[in-house]
């Protein structure tokens, strides 16, 4: 198989977040569109629906954003723990009750990063929002808190998928 190289950082592409008001969809629907990143697996999307323009990441542009979040401070052992937690969230919830202060410590230190990592991607891949230049610091403006959360899970999702599919996706 020969070495894929990225196409183009230059991609743009209009996204929409599931938990918008003005988007229509079933589970399965927001499942697929959260996989494919197609509008037309989402079901109805409302003329009101807030459209996010961002664009693909090089690998370079990626190692930026965690270098800047703390990669190379980042705590070993919350990644570690974080990998090890639990998917069940009764288990999870029990797992984590009974780790040692430290690791809580570090756990919680490792989930900070993470966020950190999230807020940089975005803050290199946002474009527009509705059309217009837009800036991360606007997501700081999103509420309630839980859509503004999902807001972030999301782009970040559809970042990594477009910036991370071979030529023959894009």
């Amino acid at each position: 198989m020969p070495i894929r190289f990225v196409t183009s950082t230059e991609i743009e592409v209009d996204v929409v977040i599931t938990c918008d008001e003005a988007v229509e969809a079933t589970s399965d629907q927001r499942n697929a569109y959260l996989n494919s990143g197609d509008l037309n697996d989402l079901g109805k999307v409302g003329d009101q629906a807030t459209r996010f323009t961002i664009r693909a990441l090089s690998p370079k542009s990626r190692e930026q954003a965690e270098v800047r979040a703390g990669a190379y401070t980042r705590s070993e052992l919350g990644r570690l723990l974080w990998i090890e937690a639990p998917t069940d969230v009764k288990e999870k919830a029990r797992w984590h009750h009974e780790l040692k202060a430290d690791e809580r410590e570090a756990l919680s230190e490792y989930n900070a990063y993470l966020s950190r990592v999230y807020i940089e991607m975005i803050r290199e891949s946002l474009i527009k929002i509705d059309g217009e230049s837009a800036n991360v610091e606007q997501l700081d403006l999103i509420r309630p808190d839980s859509v503004r959360t999902e807001t972030i899970g999301e782009l970040v999702l559809h970042i990594q998928r477009l910036s991370l599919l071979d030529h023959s996706g894009k």
